[in-house]
């Protein structure tokens, strides 16, 4: 920076300013400090300048995986932000290991990020929460009772209310005997999910069949899907509807049912959630819950770059806001075109 000023006839601090976009300056010492710049080839350097600020100017987005293309659609988001700019983003894969997802919650990050957007997977409420707090950072699931009190910051994607009204569109297509591809275990979003469509049927009047509910130990994966429709048929129980945890269950049971001959929708129904690029290209594309990426990421990294900011980051209440949802209907579920019937703000 020395060299900069005085290849540019002005002080560091200019230079500092100009760079930083900070402070008062012409538009012709701007020109001649970008230009000494240039030709001497002059790069920050983050780390040098986080041991003298404290700040690294990134964040971690910690995601189960990438192989998910609802995860990989959201860490687009997370860095296409606007919230996001001036910040880097390093986005860091637990594989649903408890253990990674501790660490990244641990002082081990402390020095290389300056605040965590996490997605729990492994990791329960009562496992994560009693964690040391080290620095600011924001969870995308929903806010259990026991983290009221504390200083962490929530966005809730609308997991229960998004399958209800999935689960109460096929009901409103007189659709009564609705299975459901689903994680169960609580308090993932899985279970989440399966509360909604067990709400949706009580609301319809129609009785839960346990033997139309069929399990799965990773629905991130297509082949989840497949197996977990095979299964289904297998037993022989009638359904005329089908409600999946996600798009990526619902395109690999979509390709099973037609190899089976069950057409969609005429024989059955089929709705999914995340509503991810490929489920309006399946056939016939597929109606699903759109959680609103986009929103999602917005309100993550707004809440983080507030809490960063504060002079002690513990000292702020912890936070809680919804991205909402879009049930948008297409032809898997009888729709004869691309609708959105519902949301949620």
């Amino acid at each position: 920076m020395r060299t900069v000023a005085e290849r540019a006839g002005v002080s560091t601090k200019t230079v500092s300013n100009v760079i930083n976009g900070t402070g008062s300056f012409s538009p012709e010492t701007e020109h001649r400090v970008r230009a000494a710049v240039e030709e001497l080839g002059y790069q920050i350097n983050p780390f040098a300048r986080g041991l003298r600020s404290q700040r690294t100017g990134t964040i971690a987005l910690v995601l189960p995986n990438v192989y998910q293309p609802f995860n990989a659609e959201l860490a687009e988001q997370v860095i296409r932000a606007p919230e996001t700019q001036g910040l880097k983003v390093v986005v860091e894969t637990t594989r649903g290991d408890a253990d990674r997802e501790r660490a990244v919650l641990s002082t081990s990050h402390k020095e290389l990020v300056d605040g965590v957007i996490y997605v729990p997977q492994a990791l329960t409420p009562e496992d994560y929460l009693p964690l040391p707090l080290t620095q600011p950072t924001v969870i995308l699931g929903e806010r259990p009772a026991q983290a009221a009190g504390l200083s962490l910051d929530y966005v809730e994607i609308a997991d229960e209310q998004g399958a209800h009204a999935a689960v109460a569109h096929l009901l409103a297509q007189g659709r009564r005997r609705i299975a459901a591809l689903c994680e169960q275990a609580e308090p993932r979003a899985g279970g989440r999910r399966l509360r909604g469509y067990r709400r949706a049927l009580e609301d319809a009047g129609v009785a839960y069949d346990d033997s139309l509910v069929i399990g799965m130990d990773n629905a991130d994966l297509w082949s989840s899907g497949a197996g977990a429709v095979a299964r289904l048929l297998r037993t022989r129980v009638h359904f005329d509807a089908l409600f999946c945890y996600n798009d990526v269950v619902a395109i690999g049971a979509l390709s099973v049912l037609a190899r089976n001959g069950v057409a969609v929708p005429d024989d059955v129904a089929l709705a999914g959630f995340d509503d991810i690029e490929a489920a309006r290209f399946a056939s016939p594309p597929l109606t699903t819950v759109d959680p609103r990426r986009e929103s999602i990421a917005r309100k993550a990294v707004s809440l983080l770059r507030s809490r960063m900011d504060a002079e002690d980051f513990r000292a702020l209440p912890g936070r809680c806001d919804s991205a909402g949802f879009v049930l948008r209907v297409r032809r898997s579920s009888s729709a004869t075109s691309d609708t959105p019937v519902d949301s949620s703000a």
